[in-house]
């Protein structure tokens, strides 16, 4: 009996070191394949950067040129000549554009860099914090994950000047987010995003002209872009002429979502949306359900309420104004500049109910462009709200603000979504002039108490003071149903897809 022991001990042994040989023997190849491949990257990478050196020589070749043989034949620089001199330099301009986005695109092919997939998040707004909260976190827990987050400056609705970093970092620090502050110059910041090594990277929004430059779509698609949408996505195509045409391409076919490795998408409608443009390979569009309703839900029994009741609970109404004004013929959804004026005398008239002013993060800058309230006339009007001992402004996030809340006033676009989830009345003042709503955001107002003046929102929002039904359950349900598509939360969808293909071949 101790011989068989002994011989199968040793034929396991042996099993066990050839098996041990033939990964070691594995391990070896991809070391070897993944050095040939840095080796031709930064091979590549040194003949862009030499096309790049070379670029104002070879432009100053070009224009010297032109002008030589326009003086030796007498000939002016005509139109002609220019063309032909912008048809070259596009062409070099060309050249430079598909090196860089194919050097590129091989690191993405690299794999990660550590065993651990490093995720950077870059952020640029806390209120938009929650559509990234409850992934970072499980980010955090999750040991196949490294998440890094980044705070940064932006331009307001792409028009202002950069700025900001300074309340992204006390907001991130107020929620204790370890965060790397990318308060430099646009390609400096760029720099530093390259060193953090990224594998997978996540930005607020699609849009280009509020980030800095450095931080835009083509110079970050080194990393895998990870779409995550900041608002759930109910508005339609301005043009549209039917229900068929309705998807809008600024919402769902802009450059940072073509480049983009996954999109993660809220609805089935959303996917649809998405897929209608045929740009993308349909596979990267992953139903995930929306992280930041699952962030908003958590706040379910945890309410938080701004304004002191030292004589018990009084009704809470949170007024939440877009930015878009529809003013001067504009079309928008934002009827602040109609109503601000009666919503004061109102408070102030009114201190059985105490009011929450939520306003859209870009409706300050908006009111700064020629409105009866630029030039301080805004925060003169906060200040004044402020002071009244029913009102109070609340900024940044706000789930805990929504379940603390009896009801709320919007005219606005995502609350008119989110707020739905706490199955509260929701009064949406229709501006009559604004940009079509999709199939999601009809089903969002249908499911909301719409009116069309002040006086007809004060009725009735008194009306639900005084106890009045919610008659819009079923519209409410329904729009729920289609609003929240996966038993599993979001996060987790999302950590799992990212973990199953990161080595796949497809970048």
């Amino acid at each position: 009996m101790p011989q068989t022991e002994t011989t199968t001990t040793s034929t396991e042994t042996l099993a066990e070191l050839t098996a041990l040989k033939a990964q070691v023997e594995q391990l070896g190849e991809r070391i070897e394949v993944q050095g040939a491949v840095q080796f031709e990257i930064a091979k590549l990478l040194q003949t862009f950067h030499g096309q790049l050196q070379d670029l104002p020589n070879q432009v100053a070749d070009i224009v010297k040129k032109a002008i030589e043989e326009s003086a030796q034949n007498k000939v002016p620089l005509t139109r002609e000549v220019l063309t032909r001199l912008d048809l070259r330099l596009n062409q070099l301009a060309i050249s430079a554009h598909t090196v860089k986005q194919v050097s590129n695109m091989t690191l993405r092919r690299l794999g990660p860099s550590t065993e651990k997939i490093r995720c950077v998040f870059i952020v640029q707004s806390i209120p938009m914090w929650d559509s990234f909260a409850e992934i970072y976190q499980a980010m955090v827990e999750d040991e196949r994950f490294y998440p890094i987050v980044v705070s940064i400056d932006k331009s307001e609705l792409g028009r202002a000047e950069f700025a900001g970093e300074d309340d992204v970092h006390l907001g991130l620090t107020a929620l204790k987010i370890p965060h790397l502050r990318l308060n430099v110059d646009a390609y400096d910041a760029l720099d530093i995003f390259r060193n953090l090594m990224p594998d997978v990277v996540f930005r607020q929004q699609q849009w280009e002209t509020p980030v800095p430059p450095g931080l835009r779509t083509l110079e970050i698609s080194f990393a895998r872009i990870c779409v995550v949408p900041y608002g759930v996505g109910t508005l339609a195509n301005p043009d549209m002429t039917d229900e068929s045409d309705e998807a809008y391409d600024n919402n769902y076919d802009q450059q940072y979502h073509r480049f983009a490795w996954k999109v993660f998408c809220e609805t089935e409608l959303t996917i649809s949306y998405y897929g209608s443009f045929a740009h993308s390979d349909p596979e990267k569009f992953v139903l995930s359900g929306y992280p930041k309703l699952d962030k908003l839900l958590s706040a379910r029994g945890h309410g938080v309420w701004p304004i002191p009741e030292p004589k018990g609970r009084t009704f809470r109404v949170i007024w939440a104004p877009h930015y878009l004004l529809a003013a001067n013929g504009n079309s928008g959804f934002g009827v602040f500049h109609r109503i601000y004026k009666e919503m004061l005398e109102w408070a102030r008239s009114s201190t059985d109910i105490q009011f929450v002013f939520k306003p859209h993060p870009s409706l300050k800058f908006s009111l700064s462009e020629g409105s009866p309230l630029a030039n301080g006339g805004y925060q003169q009007y906060v200040d004044t709200w402020s002071a009244l001992s029913n009102c109070a402004v609340s900024e940044g996030t706000y789930g805990e603000l929504f379940e603390a809340s009896d009801l709320m006033l919007t005219d606005g676009v995502s609350f008119l979504s989110e707020y739905q989830l706490f199955e509260k009345p929701l009064i949406y003042f229709d501006s009559g002039n604004h940009p079509p709503f999709n199939s999601l955001g009809r089903m969002a107002e249908r499911a909301s108490h719409k009116v069309e003046t002040f006086n007809e929102m004060r009725k009735a929002a008194l009306e639900y003071k005084a106890g009045r039904a919610w008659a819009l359950e079923a519209e409410r349900q329904a729009f729920l149903k289609v609003l929240l598509p996966c038993e599993q939360p979001a996060a987790r969808i999302i950590l799992d897809s990212i973990a199953a293909d990161i080595h796949a071949p497809k970048a």
